[in-house]
């Protein structure tokens, strides 16, 4: 028993110290991987305090600290930036984002959980020839608008319903940010409730290495220049994908602030998408929705595993 609290103890004083070390990514690539893992930090944290509450242990307030930095940097995602009425009739428009995964091995569950849902844009990534293929011929109630099929991660897709009336589509066009980028971005022009709304299919690399990480940034800088553009011309717009970062990390922070746009996570909890085989309590949230703030996030769901490491997730926005 005492080695099990000692081991406590040490767990915490683990998650103290990369709580500060997340901070300061711009120092070490590998400091910045320490900023996302903050809900677990938390959990350590708080597991420390009850046992030293349990033990009389005076000293183990000092975990009280790092826990409370955690969740400064937590808790916005528990409010709303905006109170939605609930009773609105104005019509709303559902996105589906889902990393279907190149190696995955259950295509089966994937498209039987795309068969199930109804929105009005699928935004797919890693899209493969083989998996464009098997669209295609599953998906007959849906038509593909756009697809980049390739055999690395870069692939992607978006469809739409054969009956689609929420929504009229205007424009998709492949798009490279920055553009000397090789990962072709599918951006989608459509009318809804008036209104032109640009949606982006947005995909980040991971960061692996110090070039990675250094290249992370870079596309972030450049949606956030995209995006501002975008809202220069009187633009609505929606970022949706994989952006391999948490919303309370520093880039993804710093990406909600020179973006001009909203995190659609906010009000609606952790909602962790990655990884799909780790326990529940071990998730994190690297696949999001950013919108201006003309619109308001209604609804927003995690789907259930698709065979993917990713899980999907579906936002429902309506005009302010």
């Amino acid at each position: 028993m005492l080695l099990l609290l000692n081991f406590i103890h040490v767990v915490a004083a683990f998650s103290a110290i990369a709580s500060l070390l997340g901070f300061s990514g711009a120092l070490w690539w590998r400091f910045e991987l320490l900023d996302h893992p903050r809900p677990q930090y938390c959990l350590a944290l708080i597991a420390a305090l009850l046992v030293g509450l349990l033990l009389q242990q005076k000293w183990s307030i000092v975990w009280f600290i790092p826990l409370m930095l955690n969740l400064a940097l937590l808790a916005p995602l528990f409010f709303a930036p905006f109170k939605v009425d609930q009773n609105s009739q104005a019509p709303t428009i559902r996105l589906l984002h889902a990393n279907l995964d190149r190696h995955n091995s259950q295509p089966e569950q994937a498209i039987r959980y795309l068969k199930q849902q109804s929105v009005d844009l699928m935004l797919l990534q890693e899209i493969t020839p083989a998996w464009l293929a098997r669209l295609q011929a599953e998906l007959p109630e849906y038509q593909i608008l756009k697809a980049e099929a390739l055999d690395n991660t870069l692939g992607s897709a978006i469809l739409v319903p054969q009956q689609n009336q929420q929504i009229k589509v205007e424009q998709v066009q492949v798009i490279h940010l920055p553009k000397n980028s090789d990962r072709p971005l599918l951006e989608t022009t459509v009318t809804y409730a008036g209104r032109p709304l640009v949606i982006l299919s947005y995909h980040v690399i991971r960061p692996r290495s110090p070039k990675t990480s250094a290249y992370q940034e870079i596309e972030f800088d450049s949606v956030s220049t995209w995006s501002q553009a975008q809202l220069h011309q009187q633009k609505r717009v929606v970022v949706i994908g994989d952006f391999n970062s948490t919303a309370w990390s520093v880039r993804l922070r710093r990406l909600e602030k020179d973006s001009q746009l909203l995190n659609s996570q906010r009000g609606f909890g952790f909602q962790p998408t990655w990884s799909a085989e780790f326990p529940p309590l071990m998730k994190i949230a690297i696949d999001h929705c950013f919108h201006d703030r003309s619109l308001v996030t209604v609804q927003r769901s995690i789907g259930s595993a698709i065979g993917s490491d990713h899980l999907p997730f579906l936002v429902e926005l309506r005009n302010q």
